[in-house]
Parts: structure tokens; sequence; C-alpha cells
């Protein structure tokens, strides 16, 4: 019994040993590539020092100055092409209503909410079939009506049919054509 603890001890030593120049070895190496990298960083550092002092020497201010008007445009151009692509053409919504809208009918009130492509309409027609027909235009209008829906109609003084309409339009009628 006395032999084993012995052994298992030696055993533990030499364990200890093992583990210890496994890490010396590791930490060498890791120093190594360390120190390869940094001379690697260095050196390209002193090759792009170099290229940019080169390139100085070939341009003239005149050159530099011209180029940095060129970006600017270059930026300007971009800013521009954001905003017109993001831009929405509302006058087409005005055009589809004018063509849309029946004889019979006529708007009296028109909004807009810009986040959305949701529009409202109050007006008045002749009769409640023409607002049924006018309704039924815009319903077949399926290239740029997505949802539409009567928030409210009632008849009026004149016995003519007050309403207001609720359209939701797909977006793509706010493009450029």
């Amino acid at each position: 019994m006395d032999f084993n603890i012995k052994n298992h001890i030696k055993n533990r030593e030499m364990w200890k040993g093992v583990f210890w120049y496994l890490a010396l070895a590791i930490l060498i190496t890791v120093s190594v590539c360390y120190g390869v990298l940094t001379f690697k960083v260095y050196f390209y550092g002193k090759k792009i020092d170099e290229i940019n002092s080169s390139i100085a020497t070939y341009s003239t201010p005149e050159q530099k100055a011209n180029e940095k008007e060129v970006f600017d445009y270059k930026k300007k151009i971009e800013d521009y092409t954001v905003l017109i692509s993001s831009h929405k053409i509302s006058s087409n919504v005005l055009n589809f209503i004018e063509q849309s809208t029946l004889e019979n009918v006529w708007f009296s009130s028109f909004s807009m909410a810009g986040a959305t492509t949701e529009i409202r309409l109050s007006g008045e027609a002749e009769s409640m079939e023409v607002l049924s027909q006018q309704f039924k235009v815009f319903e077949n209008s399926k290239k740029y009506v997505k949802h539409i829906n009567v928030l409210n109609s009632y008849v009026g003084s004149a016995g003519r049919i007050n309403f207001i309409l609720n359209i939701t339009l797909d977006s793509n009628i706010f493009t450029y054509t």
C-alpha cells in the first residue's frame, strides 16, 4: 500500500511537469506569433506610407482640389438619389380619383396620411344607386385600391346622399410613371 502512494505522488508530480512545459510551449508559440504579426503590420504600414508619398508626388494641388470637388459632387448625387427614390408622388392619387369619379358624385373633402396609403373622401352622390356605382368603380380598380369601405352615409337636406369613404391604396400608385 505504501508503494502505491509513492507511485501516485510520483505520477502526479510528473503530470504537473508535463502541464507546466505544455503551458510554457503555448506561451512561447503565442509570443512568437504576436512578434511576427507585429513585424508584418509595421512592415506593411511602412509600405502604405511609401505608396501614399509616391502618389502625393505625382498629383498637383490643383488635381487634389479637382478630386475633392468630384467627390463632393458624387456625394451630392448619392444624397439626391436617396431622396428621389423614397419620394412619393401624390399627384397620381389625384389623377386616379379624377378619372374614377362618376358624373353625379361630388367630393368635398380629401385627406391623406403621409405615412400610410389611406385616403378619406367626403362628398355627395345624387342617389344611393350612384354611390354604390362609385363604390364599385373604386372597388374594381384593383391595380391601385387594396381595400375600400364606407364609414358613413346618410340622406342630406337636399335629398342627396352624403358619404365618407376610406380607401387603402396600393403603394405602386405613388411611384413615378
